[in-house]
């Protein structure tokens, strides 16, 4: 399970690489418009995928895919809405409470089952959720109450989603399929917020069109991965490694646009990465200690 976990930090360089196409087209198109070429982009290239390899987008379970899907579309639309109703950093240390829900969750799981909580990578998405807060310096004010709510209920939904990812895996269904289902439901709420709450749809040119794919092909592998990380991983520890998303940013902004960081945005870092590598000795370690205690039963 460690290992599969492990695909939040191949996520985590995606959705990077995604941002910096998101931000090259954000002058040629809305933010719900962007939602739906890039869900678009997924059902493309997943469809042709499936077509290539002779699989299937047939699902006994597809219920499950609809919660899923509705879910995820909610949380993004929420999240779209918020994010002009107050400072981006604390915006963005809002959303990144998400594991600290599940913290809390594995916790009282634990006391439930009269098991041991992995405190070890609690203690380490503590650490890194400071480590988080100290990169972004969010800012609370007067007026911030609803949308700052409305964030922590986003990041709520958040936790939902994951354990909804974690069930669909359970019943063996592959990630890509997963994701497909995700982006039919973003196309349509996409195609849909842009007429009703934006300016409508543009015809996209040549460089904005290259942005648009390059856009969608990282957002959709990043969430593959993503979906790989906490269907088939430890839920915990991905939510740790989810942290790196910040750094990951950060490098590639350095590189292609030269966005120097503070040195109080380097300590920053530095806590996201040494949680990241704590969480994943932690469980590391304690998935051999059950290994071996199976055997000796």
């Amino acid at each position: 399970m460690m290992k599969q976990s492990l695909w939040a930090l191949a996520a985590a360089a995606l959705f990077s690489f995604m941002a910096v196409f998101v931000k090259l087209c954000s002058g040629h198109f809305g933010s719900l418009e962007l939602v739906f070429y890039r869900s678009l982009i997924g059902i493309v290239t997943i469809g042709l995928f499936v077509r290539s390899q002779g699989l299937s987008l047939r699902t006994p379970y597809l219920g499950g895919h609809i919660k899923r899907a509705v879910l995820g579309t909610a949380s993004v639309g929420l999240w779209f809405f918020t994010i002009g109703q107050m400072p981006l950093g604390t915006n963005m240390t809002l959303i990144y409470t998400t594991p600290l829900f599940m913290a809390a969750n594995f916790i009282i799981l634990a006391f439930m089952r009269k098991e041991a909580a992995p405190w070890g990578v609690v203690l380490a998405i503590l650490f890194g959720f400071t480590g988080v807060t100290t990169v972004l310096q969010p800012s609370f004010e007067a007026g911030y109450m609803w949308p700052a709510l409305t964030c922590l209920f986003v990041a709520f939904i958040d936790l939902i989603v994951y354990w909804q990812i974690k069930q669909l895996g359970s019943l063996k269904e592959p990630s890509w399929r997963i994701v497909f289902y995700f982006s039919m439901f973003g196309a349509v709420f996409g195609v849909l917020g842009s007429y009703i709450l934006e300016d409508g749809m543009h015809m996209p040119t040549m460089e904005s069109g290259a942005y648009l794919i390059g856009m969608g092909i990282c957002a959709t592998l990043g969430q593959i991965c993503t979906t790989r990380s906490y269907a088939y991983g430890n839920m915990l520890l991905s939510s740790c490694l989810g942290f790196s998303a910040i750094p990951f940013s950060a490098l590639v902004s350095f590189i292609l646009f030269g966005e120097n960081v503070p040195p109080l945005g380097l300590l920053g870092m530095m806590m996201i990465i040494v949680a990241g590598i704590f969480a994943t000795i932690y469980t590391k370690r304690t998935e051999a200690q059950n290994r071996a205690k199976e055997q000796r039963a």
